[in-house]
């Protein structure tokens, strides 16, 4: 049950093995390789991987509890060129954040360890948001994090989160054409 499969437009759920093999393939060497562990992962059979675009919905039965390990990817880091969308474009934002065990706001250049660690809080907790942002975005995610942070709190419970941001070595993410 693992590999590539388009729902809609705006859903991808890994789960084919030939698929999630070719999108191995296409990944290694290429300007996305630090994401291979987690599609290796899924390759594996150890969880399986959601991907949402802006505006897109995962079917609750995917969310189940009951279900194996899964990442959902909230995919808000489209490249230099193109406007970042914020948490306003994902409506099941805050939904996704209350059904987390674990979430890692990444607003920063991927690295293979960044994936790697999101493929083991899988591992452990089950239910992993992964949000992908940039750095003009990410005060807004933030903000939202911290109020779900502050809501678990409040009934005695942590929602356990890693921001990894370019903001924090001074820089900005995506790097814009020509500012390099």
């Amino acid at each position: 049950m693992l590999g590539v499969v388009p729902r809609a437009a705006d859903l991808l759920v890994l789960n084919q093995p030939a698929q999630l093999s070719a999108v191995i393939e296409k990944m290694r060497g290429g300007p996305i390789a630090f994401a291979v562990p987690l599609i290796a992962a899924a390759l594996a059979g150890d969880l399986r991987v959601l991907v949402l675009s802006p505006g897109g919905r995962a079917p609750v039965r995917l969310l189940d509890h009951a279900c194996p390990p899964t990442v959902v990817v909230l995919g808000g880091d489209p490249g230099p060129r193109v406007l970042t969308p914020g948490p306003e474009a994902f409506p099941q934002a805050r939904r996704l954040l209350a059904w987390s065990a674990y979430t890692m706001l990444h607003a920063s250049g991927g690295q293979e360890e960044h994936y790697s660690a999101v493929v083991e809080a899988a591992r452990l907790v089950r239910r992993v948001l992964l949000v992908e942002t940039a750095t003009d975005q990410e005060d807004a995610w933030r903000e939202l994090l911290q109020a779900e942070t502050d809501r678990r709190g409040g009934a005695g419970r942590h929602l356990p989160s890693l921001i990894i941001s370019a903001r924090d070595r001074g820089g900005v993410h995506p790097v814009k054409e020509g500012s390099r």
